[in-house]
């Protein structure tokens, strides 16, 4: 493959937050393999924003998806779009049939295959096994998320605002996640929280979108020490660089918790329907805990059995120890 400016590479990721932060760490390499390229992200048009500040990439091209086929025209019309734009490399890194699709119309001489990937591997991981199916360069590993000195500037001030400058560690806390069984129990975090404020001298700041701010204030609402809510106040983008804040990231399986693994925060992801084995935060110094019930992973939005014990049943005790365990390696290395 050609290696200077004259490659145009498409690299096409639809969904979903997580999914699509985990191939930052893949444009990164494709950057390194073709310096010069033009390289062009496709992507649904409501993660868009998770490129804005991406500096490999040239343009972001939003993606409406088409269910079930049912507007063949526009279909048809956004692949003769793609393929007018005369690219030489199409990386599909869905790695499904629709996205092999746009591949293929793309015109692309070289094109990722579809991978069956038959063993347990983070995400991120999984993304490198098909960028191997074009010979690209996989050796390294960059973990980033790309944030605008506008973000950085609101994640600054709002610290300030809310007294977090103050050298403390930051405990970064994320209850919300669309699938209720995939949810820790709110009391859960409050005690948490608590004792982290009292053992280690942490203080609480809870994420989120708009609708978990009442998920939030319910864990505001049980806690001793009053906590900081950023929950509905944020961008991710925002919430990124104020994540570069904390300490640590205590999370449900999300979004969000691949988020702060992309920023380098020491992060707990809690699993209980979904296995850490190709779900867990992405990168070195992350933590994931699992019970392993018979039942698990059922892969279900809601628990079979009523009671997403997979989830309650992850102890308080268990989740501070490492959290304790990550601010004392902190204070350590500072």
């Amino acid at each position: 493959m050609k290696k200077g400016g004259e490659e145009r590479i498409l690299i096409i990721k639809t969904s979903a937050i997580g999914d699509i932060v985990r191939t930052f760490p893949a444009v990164s390499a494709v950057r390194r393999e073709f310096p010069g390229a033009r390289i062009d992200y496709l992507v649904g048009r409501e993660y868009a924003g998770l490129l804005a500040d991406c500096p490999h990439v040239s343009e972001v091209i939003p993606y409406d998806k088409r269910r079930n086929f049912e507007d063949v025209a526009g279909f048809l019309r956004f692949l003769a779009s793609i393929r007018g734009r005369k690219y030489t490399v199409a990386l599909n890194l869905q790695n499904n049939t629709r996205c092999e699709m746009i591949a293929r119309a793309s015109g692309a001489a070289r094109r990722t295959r579809i991978v069956n990937i038959t063993r347990p591997m983070d995400g991120v991981e999984g993304v490198f096994e098909i960028l191997k199916t074009t010979g690209i360069n996989t050796a390294e590993r960059d973990y980033e998320f790309w944030t605008s000195e506008e973000d950085e500037r609101f994640a600054a001030e709002f610290a300030e605002a809310n007294g977090l400058s103050g050298g403390e560690p930051v405990i970064g806390l994320n209850p919300g996640v669309a699938w209720p069984s995939r949810r820790w129990p709110l009391e859960h975090f409050a005690t948490l929280a608590d004792r982290a404020r009292e053992e280690l001298g942490a203080r609480a700041l809870i994420f989120g979108g708009p609708g978990e701010i009442d998920r939030a204030e319910s864990i505001a609402a049980a806690m001793s020490a009053p906590p900081v809510i950023a929950a509905g106040k944020t961008t991710l983008l925002q919430a990124g660089a104020l994540m570069r804040r904390c300490a640590a990231f205590v999370s449900n399986d999300s979004g969000l918790m691949h988020i702060s693994a992309m920023c380098r925060v020491p992060t707990v992801g809690l699993f209980g329907p979904s296995t850490p084995d190709i779900a867990r935060p992405s990168g070195p110094g992350h933590k994931a805990l699992y019970l392993a019930l018979p039942c698990a992973p059922c892969y279900k939005h809601d628990c079979p059995k009523s009671t997403t014990e997979c989830m309650s049943g992850i102890a308080p005790d268990a989740v501070f120890k490492e959290l304790e365990q990550i601010i004392r390696i902190n204070k350590r290395s500072s």
